[in-house]
């Protein structure tokens, strides 16, 4: 484009005929420009030549018969272009000069006389420059101006000035208020308690102190509080700012700015809510329960009251979460929830810990009425939940601790509740309720355990052999060989208070060990006395879990020079059933060696008949509690006595009945065609060295009585 007031290129488009338009070229070149040029004569052309390109200027004659100067002016009006018109008119006339200068024309100029056609374009040229950069400019302020306001107007923070009065009334505030409140400005400033009346009672005293503090001392506040805004809903605010002072010194005014920060507030509060609920039913979750509990407690001891803390776990959960899937297991949780929250009046006091185990804090409660709340939970059971139109049957263990009476801590509480729900199966009530006695983490059992460690270390226990005799025979053919633990303080310590915690820890494994070469080297030594006792070894489900197990009694057995039938090995039922698919592999090495397999305990642990028929074991021992009540009126017991020899002989397995107290007892099983026995009535445990005199001394051996 041509700079104002030079010469050089110009784009010009003339409105003329063809004559006119050389005569107007020749005179602007004249005038020093080159000039790019082009010519219309009609409307149609004349939209043409602006749809193609932008023009420094346009020369029209005054009358052109198709389209005027007049024309091109309107044409330029109406379409808002700022593009300068010189006019030439081939005659003088006022009335032809002032109707094209009313018109926009920027000077008009008689064809006889185009030397000042040079000079005038130049002028107009550079006065339309100018014209264009003050537009421009004034355009560019009010962008600037647009987009500074909007930028305030979108800021999400409000920005005010109030007094330093008991009320916070606004002076100022910003646009912002009708977003975040639905309040105008307006509104706001009509009234000044707006700010104080729409503060959420439960923050008012609070906020108003902490502006007072500000007041007296200057320093900057930050507070964060609720506010409702229009539709009495409520908004999180976030406060910031600093007194201005009079010239006395004292607070005047307050000028601030606030951030609404509701979502912030809701995301928190959804996040504490996670930590602390269970997703699925909305339950408090463990830690929750724990500070409820806790709570419960600080209260009961305050006011004298008892408290009972039930913990529940479900029976199958997890088979019906891999099954119908979790979100189906869900459903069921959800329904579950419902059936207790009937019965205890609500799911306030109901939480969910994991997956499929639930707390229960009652306050005021005793053991009755725990039981009683147990027995409930276990009614309500009875129906089956539907899940996915199918009738699923779910079982619970209940296990109960109480305060005062198991402890008076959240912690406590809740882990003797767990220690009562584990014993809960094998009690086949409603529910349990703690009791030391049954708690292997028990502090004073757990003393216990280290003094074990010890006695194990020093050598202090021992073996006491218990007769098995050949009913038939009428002899004794073998011990089982029985660990006791002669204590320098406690006395003798029963097996059922320390093997347990064995089996717990790491202990396990060397005690078996000790039981095994002590065991074997007695075997050894009535060997050599030409006693033809055979040895029985009690294992643990534990022991299934050392890799070195068998190796390490068929090294035994030969480092004593022993026959591998001179020992048997023994593991009780549910041991078995724990992990059938190792028992079934340790069992077939050492019967492959020639050990005899035992299962003990047989009849409480409920295997299946597919496991017994192909667990490779040699001897069925019926359990005690069985044999023991068959005297008398225990038919039922007799009958399942009766079964089990029956079908551990249809196995092809020996059948072993333990626990004979009486002859009626002992003639019972002669009749069954039972092979062996073992109790009180042929012979209690006994160290190993009155075992050869009793035998002596006895009936059991081969004669008989």
């Amino acid at each position: 484009m041509l700079s104002p007031g030079a010469s050089g290129t110009l784009r010009v488009l003339i409105v003329d005929d063809a004559e006119g338009a050389l005569l107007i070229v020749d005179e602007l070149t004249r005038a020093g420009y080159a000039p790019t040029s082009s010519r219309a004569d009609t409307l149609q052309s004349l939209e043409e030549a602006f749809a193609g390109q932008a023009w420094d200027v346009v020369v029209a004659d005054y009358a052109l018969p198709s389209i005027s100067a007049l024309g091109v002016l309107d044409f330029l009006s109406r379409r808002e272009m700022d593009v300068p018109v010189v006019v030439v008119s081939g005659r003088v006339a006022e009335k032809v000069l002032l109707g094209a200068m009313k018109a926009g024309a920027q000077d008009c100029l008689l064809k006889g006389h185009l030397g000042r056609l040079g000079p005038a374009v130049r002028r107009e040229v550079r006065e339309a420059a100018v014209r264009r950069a003050r537009r421009e400019a004034e355009t560019a302020q009010v962008t600037a101006e647009d987009r500074y306001r909007l930028l305030l107007e979108e800021i999400p923070a409000l920005t005010l000035v109030a007094f330093a009065d008991e009320f916070g009334s606004v002076a100022y505030v910003s646009p912002q208020l009708k977003a975040m409140t639905g309040f105008t400005p307006a509104d706001w400033l009509a009234d000044p308690r707006s700010w104080l009346s729409r503060l959420h009672p439960d923050d008012r005293d609070r906020v108003l102190a902490e502006h007072r503090q500000s007041y007296l001392t200057g320093k900057p506040f930050v507070s964060e509080y609720r506010i409702l805004d229009r539709d009495d809903a409520i908004r999180w605010w976030r406060a910031e700012g600093r007194t201005m002072p009079d010239k006395h010194g004292r607070a005047q005014f307050v000028r601030g700015f606030v951030v609404d920060v509701t979502e912030r507030k809701r995301a928190e509060e959804a996040a504490r809510f996670m930590t602390y609920h269970d997703p699925a039913t909305g339950l408090p979750n463990r830690p929750l329960l724990q500070k409820r509990l806790g709570q419960a407690l600080e209260n009961g001891k305050r006011d004298g009251r008892p408290l009972a803390l039930l913990l529940m776990t479900l029976d199958g959960y997890r088979d019906i979460a891999n099954t119908l899937g979790h979100q189906n297991a869900d459903l069921m949780i959800r329904d579950l929830v419902g059936r207790l929250g009937e019965i205890l009046g609500g799911s306030e006091r109901l939480a969910r810990l994991r997956g499929d185990e639930f707390g229960v804090v009652l306050p005021g409660a005793q053991a009755a009425l725990a039981l009683q709340v147990a027995a409930k939970i276990q009614k309500a059971l009875e129906q089956p939940f539907m899940v996915e139109r199918l009738p699923i049957e779910v079982g619970a263990h209940i296990g109960i601790s109480l305060f005062p009476d198991h402890g008076d801590t959240a912690e406590v509480l809740l882990r003797r509740a767990d220690t009562a729900m584990q014993a809960a199966p094998e009690s086949g009530s409603g529910g349990v309720v703690y009791a030391p006695e049954r708690d292997p983490y028990d502090p004073a059992r757990l003393a216990l355990l280290g003094e074990l460690r010890q006695a194990l270390e020093a050598d202090q226990l021992q073996l006491h052999y218990q007769p098995k005799i050949d009913i038939k025979s009428h002899r004794m053919t073998g011990t089982e060989a029985l660990l006791r633990w002669k204590h320098p303080r406690r006395g003798m310590v029963p097996p059922d208070q320390f093997i347990p915690l064995a089996e717990r820890t790491g202990l396990m494994r060397p005690l078996t060990r000790w039981v095994l070469r002590h065991a074997l080297s007695q075997c050894e030594a009535w060997a050599r006395q030409r006693q033809d006792f055979t040895v029985a070894v009690n294992l643990s489900a534990r022991d299934l879990q050392d890799p070195a197990l068998v190796e390490h009694v068929l090294w035994l057995l030969e480092s004593k020079g022993l026959a591998a039938d001179r020992l048997g090995i023994e593991l009780t039922e549910s041991a078995v059933m724990a992990d059938p698919a190792r028992a079934a592999q340790t069992f077939g090495e050492l019967k492959k060696r020639g050990v005899t397999v035992s299962i003990d305990d047989f009849g409480t642990g409920y295997s299946s008949l597919t496991y017994l028929r192909t667990m490779p074991v040699s001897e069925l021992k019926i359990d005690k509690s069985f044999v023991e009540r068959m005297a008398g009126n225990g038919r039922r017991d007799a009958a399942i006595v009766r079964s089990t020899n029956e079908l551990g002989h249809n196995l092809g397995l020996k059948v072993v009945a333990e626990g004979v107290e009486d002859q009626q007892t002992l003639d019972l099983l002669t009749s069954f065609g039972c092979d062996a026995a073992q109790g009180y009535f042929i012979a209690r445990p006994m160290p190993a060295a009155d075992l050869v005199g009793w035998l002596r001394a006895s009936s059991w051996n081969g004669r008989p009585s």
